[in-house]
């Protein structure tokens, strides 16, 4: 399944990143190395009809661009996400990983928008010195689409959760740390951002989807993160999927979406926390309880 861009490995963030241009050009490169995988996600079973659209609000001073995908019906109010996407932006170079992400989760009924936070901070392509500047900024941006979201018809105000990708899960920690109003958080490869755990003191219910061979974001780095979601007595679940990397396949990205679309979009939490647990392929060493997925 291809992201929005190759977020710089581990080995780059605790270090020298090398010259700017041989960043930048490394992901544009990775970037047009994914263009042509992506496309729609062929749901099993039943699927909503949806309506999509393109909108803007302002943030930061600027018009920020908002792809929606809502379940068709009047009047009907449905569970929303605000879908973050990675380092590579969402531009001609780099498909639409996010989008399809979005409207397979709008087609399972969860109302989804995709916020172009790069738009605020005149971005094409982010580096890792890129995020360090701009991440406080951007979690200003994903705040003030919360804002916007919350006041749409189609949308039910209280139950407004987060789904990043890579770099965009990253930027989902940080929002959700700063905003009460984020329900639950949904990361495909994140990890924590440095400074972040400083200022946390809550998080929501978070499920964490992670391929074991991601050499792009490790599993060390999401680990960093769940021993914060620990620490905060976060409910959370994980699933990590054998042989995947970075880039998931399109059996994998399908399922990655039923989770995701289960856990934002049903029960209260600790209800649906213990459905997705007893559902988990995923097993550690010496848990015996779980069972496979039907």
């Amino acid at each position: 399944m291809p992201g929005r861009g190759a977020r710089p490995s581990a080995g780059h963030r605790g270090g020298s990143t090398g010259s700017g241009w041989r960043a930048t050009v490394s992901l544009v490169c990775a970037t047009l190395a994914v263009t042509g995988c992506v496309g729609r996600l062929h749901l099993p079973g039943f699927v909503h009809p949806i309506e999509e659209s393109s909108m803007v609000f302002e943030s930061l001073g600027r018009s920020v661009r908002i792809d929606a995908y809502v379940p068709e019906g009047r009047g009907q109010r449905h569970p929303a996400a605000i879908v973050l996407h990675g380092s590579g932006g969402i531009h001609l170079l780099s498909g639409d990983a996010s989008d399809r992400y979005a409207e397979a989760l709008a087609r399972r009924g969860i109302a989804a928008y995709v916020v172009h936070y790069f738009d605020a901070t005149g971005t094409f392509i982010a580096s890792i010195s890129t995020e360090g500047r701009e991440y406080w900024r951007w979690v200003r941006v994903v705040r003030d689409a919360l804002d916007w979201v919350r006041t749409r018809p189609e949308v039910r105000p209280n139950r407004v959760g987060l789904f990043g990708v890579s770099m965009g899960a990253y930027l989902a920690v940080g929002a959700a740390a700063t905003d009460p109003r984020i329900t639950r958080m949904v990361l495909v490869a994140g990890g924590l951002e440095p400074g972040v755990a400083d200022s946390t003191r809550r998080l929501p219910p978070t499920l964490l989807l992670h391929g074991i061979d991601d050499d792009e974001v490790t599993i060390a780095e999401e680990d960093d993160l769940l021993r914060l979601l620990a620490r905060r007595r976060t409910r959370v679940v994980t699933h990590r999927y054998p042989g995947e990397g970075h880039n998931f396949t399109d059996a994998v990205a399908v399922d990655a979406v039923e989770r995701a679309a289960r856990f934002l979009g049903e029960g209260p939490a600790g209800t649906l926390l213990d459905v997705l647990r007893r559902s988990d392929t995923s097993v550690p060493p010496g848990d015996t309880s779980r069972r496979r997925i039907p």
